[in-house]
């Protein structure tokens, strides 16, 4: 084992235990005096030293004294295992993928048509009032969503709604693909053993998602 204690000054009291480092407190567990402690069994004779505050070196044959700083290195692992547990405990549940599935969909939803706060509803009205414009012929009362698409664009009203409705058709196709490699990824989960390795399972679905151009 190799073991490196810095009794720092300003809370950066340290502990390495075979390259794992921990932060917490040393107070009560070590002497103020003691600034480090460097500590190895791992070459032909255990060996180690003590380095004072005032620069001095001391030499130590054992590392009974810091069993307390080392047992509280070994609780802070614990700590980390366990949440290293837990997390892969998530990862690999069922709902994780189901998870993961949903909100790679999102982000590909996000790619074909960039929607910010209430973009879905101006993008129905927009729409809504192309198709009536549509249906009636191009005649009549210009949509004012018409009007200003068509100024903006420099197009003519009836090449504004046509454009408008083309970009929803595109959308919707997008949509359409987009629920279908998610419901399809989803009963895959669901339908699954239990135990399984539901994230192999949703990972071609996302790569699919992923590799869709629009």
């Amino acid at each position: 084992m190799k073991l490196s204690i810095i009794n720092g000054d300003a809370g950066d009291d340290t502990t390495i235990i075979n390259g794992l480092g921990f932060q917490f407190d040393l107070a009560g567990l070590i002497d103020d005096e003691v600034w480090a402690v460097q500590w190895s069994d791992e070459g032909e004779k255990a060996s180690g030293e003590i380095e004072l505050r005032d620069g001095t070196h001391k030499k130590i044959r054992s590392i009974a004294q810091f069993k307390k700083i080392i047992d509280r290195w070994h609780e802070e692992k614990a700590k980390i295992d366990a949440e290293e547990s837990e997390r892969q405990k998530l990862l690999q549940s069922r709902q994780f993928a189901l998870d993961l599935i949903d909100n790679t969909a999102g982000k590909t939803r996000l790619r074909s048509v960039p929607i910010g706060y209430g973009m879905t509803d101006e993008y129905a009205r927009v729409r809504a009032e192309a198709q009536k414009f549509v249906e009636a012929g191009f005649s009549g009362e210009i949509p004012a969503v018409i009007q200003t698409h068509a100024e903006v664009e420099e197009v003519s009203p009836q090449d504004a709604a046509e454009a408008i409705l083309s970009a929803a058709i595109k959308w919707d196709r997008a949509i359409d693909k987009i629920r279908d490699i998610r419901i399809r990824a989803k009963a895959k989960i669901k339908q699954a053993e239990e135990g399984a390795h539901y994230v192999d399972i949703a990972r071609p679905f996302v790569e699919q998602l992923k590799a869709l151009e629009f």
